[in-house]
């Protein structure tokens, strides 16, 4: 990789000067004063809150972590954590001190990396974030800065309060050119392309409706018998020496190294998850199956991390295996964001989707989002409905 080097001088009449620069190990504390400052005791991303991880990210090649110093404080913070392999690269942790959130300090670190790594450099081909919905700014940012709006998280992580987030993308050109064109997609996602397809140039999609063993919801999905391993040493070596099979070929997870491992007493079924106990927030990283049924597996997976306390469970899953998506809707995973892109294989380039389920009480009172992203909570709530009330009375009618 090529060395990196961001740094930039803001003045302002008035006022200290604020360098922009990459963070180095000196600024740990600092850099969590600040994250202590704007967020109390609530910000949970591990990279911040734990120091050895923040030392080797600050260290790491394949991280960008910029702060911006005035007067030997440190006032602005933003991560882009970089696959190489991948192409691709995520953003993350932007936080601004309230006093200094005029200057657009956000705004200019932002494209300061995101210009060096996709057009400088030609690192990565796509660059994605998540974006908070306390307030519409984080939303506004990224779209001033040509991202695509993709799609929500619902409730995704509970902290104070249930917490919606925003998925958003940027595209370089090499990436849509090396797109995989035609997905296949069940019915129920195509809602959600089209309101990516608004934005952004992609072709019509095969809309595939297939039916699972469970789509008529007569017969209940039996589960699996799970048990959990959370050593973090074991967990990290197996995985590493763990190639995903079956039907989790499909899935993608990127920037996720597991830290629970699924596994049944006879060691068919094997799942990989990160979870975070203090958000109660988990997501499917990959596995090995015997199972015929990946709705049996996707229920499974759900009613063990319930009982582990978590509020929200995530997979994402590739636009052209409907029969697969069929099944994670059976086993009510809701899609509820569309990635166009996402999955680098060879040469190609391979859409996603994402599907979620949450076991709180949907609470959206203290959501602030923006134009398009209305739009797939619309239909994020129709298919939650459809999946969780309407189809008792289906089910009676029947």
């Amino acid at each position: 990789m090529p060395l990196k080097k961001i740094e930039r001088v803001l003045r302002a009449e008035g006022r200290p000067d604020v360098v922009i620069r990459l963070a180095k190990v000196q600024d740990m504390r600092r850099i969590q004063m600040l994250y202590a400052e704007v967020y109390g005791g609530t910000y949970s991303v591990p990279i911040v809150t734990d120091k050895e991880k923040m030392r080797r990210a600050i260290e790491d090649d394949e991280y960008y972590w910029l702060v911006a110093e005035c007067q030997g404080r440190v006032v602005g913070s933003l991560v882009y954590a970089l696959d190489l392999y991948y192409r691709n690269s995520k953003a993350f942790g932007a936080v601004v001190s309230q006093e200094f959130r005029k200057l657009d300090l956000a705004y200019t670190m932002m494209k300061l990396v995101l210009d060096d790594i996709t057009h400088n450099k030609d690192l990565v081909d796509l660059v994605y974030a998540t974006t908070r919905t306390a307030n519409y700014a984080p939303q506004k940012l990224t779209e001033s800065l040509g991202f695509i709006k993709l799609g929500i998280f619902p409730n995704t992580h509970k902290v104070q309060d249930n917490e919606t987030h925003c998925l958003t993308g940027y595209f370089t050109e090499r990436a849509l050119q090396r797109r995989r064109q035609r997905p296949r997609i069940i019915p129920e996602v195509e809602p959600f392309y089209d309101i990516v397809r608004r934005q952004i140039s992609l072709d019509r999609p095969q809309i595939k409706n297939v039916q699972g063993d469970y789509s008529d919801h007569k017969t209940k999905i039996p589960l699996l018998n799970f048990e959990a391993i959370t050593a973090p040493e074991f967990v990290k070596h197996r995985w590493r020496k763990t190639k995903s099979k079956s039907f989790f070929e499909h899935i993608f997870m990127p920037f996720h190294e597991p830290n629970l491992i699924l596994i049944t007493p006879d060691q068919g079924t094997e799942v990989f998850l990160t979870f975070n106990q203090k958000d109660k927030y988990s997501v499917l990283v990959g596995g090995v199956t015997d199972q015929k049924s990946f709705a049996v597996v996707m229920e499974s997976v759900a009613q063990k991390v319930s009982q582990m306390d978590m509020a929200y469970v995530e997979v994402i899953i590739d636009a052209y295996s409907p029969a697969i998506q069929r099944d994670a809707l059976d086993a009510r995973f809701i899609p509820s964001a569309y990635f166009p892109c996402a999955k680098r294989m060879g040469g190609k380039r391979y859409d996603c989707i994402v599907f979620s389920r949450t076991f709180d009480i949907l609470d959206f009172r203290n959501v602030k989002i923006i134009s398009l992203y209305k739009n797939f909570l619309k239909e994020y709530l129709k298919l939650w409905r459809e999946n969780y009330i309407e189809l008792v009375f289906k089910t009676e009618q029947k």
